[in-house]
């Protein structure tokens, strides 16, 4: 009478059929869209690095990644289309005071119903920065010494508290929902709970992963990040969409009423996090899609314009359109014919968002330094350009909007980015750093304020979100620089 077998051997029985039929299963996938080379090391990886490979590929579906690599880099920029200024574009430095306020009302009322939300693009590193961290967490140099994400969520606390003033009885909260990616996420999470949320409470701060999307080399190949896992990158901002919905998050606003959503970058240190003038101008509009734009600093800046593409509402790359087209000048007002510089800072309604998952939007090629293995199993930082990033862009949703509302803001008010590494002359800590300053002395003055020597000067977003309420703090007050104005 034959013995059974003891429960370890069961049980390595079983985890090698397991691994046998990952193994084949991968084998075959690779085989047929031509990415063999992903299983090169396979001889040399323990049985857990196999399996971790192994499930990595089937994850991934590599027939649609090949597919969309494939026609994404044989698609020529679209020549031939018809790209025209937006037909209509209102703006803040020219709308009257009155119109302005009931914009603003509108935002402040949508706020205190506790009807607004903040997305905020959260999914990349300070690499240029020189952090490994979240972009978010980098400290710029204010006197605050604060983080991105502090200031983001002091703006909301301020907003808030307006809000409940302004429409007394409404006690509405922002809900903010952060999109990080894989190499972001769990670094987030952990400098929000280490810092308590920054006072906004639990059920107000929400993360969600964008999905990845396989790095290709030049000649089409998936590249690997080690000998046992595939080198994949964030899918773009244009992720949000799926990622909005695939996380829950979408099901998460219905049932929170919430019904506008505010949109910006993490990077824009002066972002007006819910902007009630911006958001409510959107309710006025009836719009299910707006963006907020800034006039070009000069005809060559390198930003897209948000524009008309064969009469539906695109944003064209700066890359897209000749020195020509940049440099039109519209003789009717002397300014740039394509003058609305996009800059990130979207609305969308909430019903927008839950048909927006379903769009198929295109893949954009991005050719980059990206780190790979090579054939002998070693990591190699090149130096020059290696392979490419396939990324979506958020504003190719734009042409499906049935009510595109598009308002121009000011430069010094809504715009100070953190790209570049500090000393940079544009986009850098320092650039922004200064921006801040100078405006925030700006309503500091206007409140009756004067300085008596140089220096960084800021103001607190718990002491004031847009210049309001200073005049009690420091009206007839000699400020010496640098200084920080708190609670």
């Amino acid at each position: 009478m034959g013995c059974l077998p003891s429960k370890p051997e069961s049980t390595h029985l079983l985890k090698s059929k397991l691994l046998a039929s990952h193994k084949s299963a991968a084998k075959k996938l690779c085989t047929k869209v031509d990415q063999a080379h992903l299983l090169q090391f396979e001889n040399t990886l323990t049985e857990d690095e196999k399996t971790e490979l192994y499930t990595q590929i089937q994850s991934l579906d590599l027939e649609y990644c090949v597919d969309v690599h494939k026609r994404s880099t044989a698609q020529d920029l679209q020549e031939g289309a018809e790209i025209t200024p937006f037909p209509h574009v209102d703006s803040l430095a020219s709308a009257s005071k009155s119109t302005v306020e009931s914009w603003r009302t509108a935002g402040l009322q949508a706020v205190a119903n506790g009807q607004v939300a903040f997305v905020l693009l959260a999914g990349g590193q300070g690499t240029r920065l020189g952090s490994n961290d979240p972009k978010g967490m980098y400290n710029i140099g204010l006197p605050s010494n604060k983080s991105l994400f502090q200031l983001q969520a002091e703006k909301i606390l301020r907003l808030q508290t307006i809000a409940r003033k302004a429409f007394p009885g409404k006690a509405g909260t922002v809900s903010w929902f952060l999109m990080t990616s894989p190499a972001t996420h769990e670094a987030t999470e952990e400098f929000f709970r280490a810092h308590g949320n920054f006072g906004l409470q639990d059920d107000q701060v929400v993360m969600f992963q964008q999905a990845t999307f396989p790095c290709f080399d030049l000649n089409g190949k998936i590249m690997l990040n080690s000998k046992h896992s595939v080198n994949v990158a964030p899918d773009g901002n244009g992720g949000i969409y799926r990622a909005l919905y695939k996380s829950g998050v979408l099901r998460k606003m219905a049932k929170k009423s919430i019904e506008h959503i505010y949109v910006c970058s993490v990077d824009n240190v002066l972002s007006k996090v819910c902007d009630p003038e911006f958001v409510g101008y959107c309710i006025a509009k009836k719009a299910d899609c707006g963006v907020k734009v800034l006039p070009k600093a000069y005809p060559d800046e390198k930003v897209g314009v948000v524009c008309l593409r064969n009469k539906k509402p695109a944003v064209v790359e700066y890359s897209e359109m000749s020195p020509e087209q940049n440099a039109r000048v519209d003789p009717a007002t002397g300014q740039l014919m394509f003058n609305t510089g996009n800059v990130c800072i979207h609305y969308f309604s909430r019903k927008f968002l839950e048909r927006a998952h379903m769009i198929q939007l295109p893949y954009h090629v991005a050719i980059k330094k990206i780190p790979y293995v090579d054939s002998k199993g070693e990591i190699v930082n090149p130096s020059d350009n290696s392979g490419v990033k396939m990324e979506q862009f958020i504003f190719d949703v734009f042409p499906f909007a049935e009510n595109m509302a598009v308002l121009e803001g000011i430069r010094e008010e809504d715009f100070a980015p953190v790209k570049n590494a500090p000393g940079n002359p544009r986009d850098s800590p320092d650039t922004a750093r200064q921006m801040v300053s100078d405006l925030h002395k700006k309503w500091a003055s206007e409140a009756g304020a004067t300085f008596q020597s140089n220096g960084l000067f800021e103001i607190s977003p718990l002491v004031s979100y847009g210049g309001e309420g200073l005049e009690g703090k420091l009206k007839n007050q000699t400020i010496s620089l640098p200084h920080h104005v708190s609670e």
